[in-house]
């Protein structure tokens, strides 16, 4: 008697194979993208309430180093700051290589000293990357 697999048999396996390959690759980037994106939320919530916080007692806005933010380490993205004599800051993350689902590649916040609220979250074409970063700082 004969033991062992037909050709037949051994292309249909390496047909399914393919098949969950085809599926399950594409999956794989997009979790490993958003996992990466992960780390904007809290860093952003953190510039926020410390921002939030010297505006409060300062009446005006200001750059990391008087706000007391930590700009965090990281592999992926960089933070910087552009700021604009105490009445406004941009706080931008930017990841040092691209993101897939992400075409503009940059999460900001805006800090301004208006008569109407003074924040703005933006994460241009990379919410599906980060669906809630727009309702960091979002108040009452």
């Amino acid at each position: 008697m004969k033991r062992g697999f037909t050709l037949i048999e051994l292309m249909v396996v390496i047909v399914i194979m393919g098949i969950l390959a085809a599926v399950a690759v594409p999956k794989l980037f997009a979790m490993i993208a958003k996992s990466k994106a992960a780390e904007v939320g809290p860093a952003a919530g953190s510039y926020v309430h410390r921002q939030d916080v010297y505006i409060a007692e300062k009446f005006e806005v200001g750059d990391f180093k008087a706000i007391g933010y930590d700009v965090p380490s990281s592999t992926v993205f960089s933070y910087t700051e552009t700021y604009t004599a105490q009445t406004k800051e941009v706080w931008t993350a930017t990841p040092k290589a691209g993101l897939p689902e992400c075409s503009s590649d940059t999460w900001t916040v805006t800090s301004e000293i208006k008569s109407s609220r003074g924040k703005h979250v933006a994460a241009t074409n990379c919410t599906s990357l980060t669906p809630n970063f727009t309702a960091i700082g979002a108040g009452p």
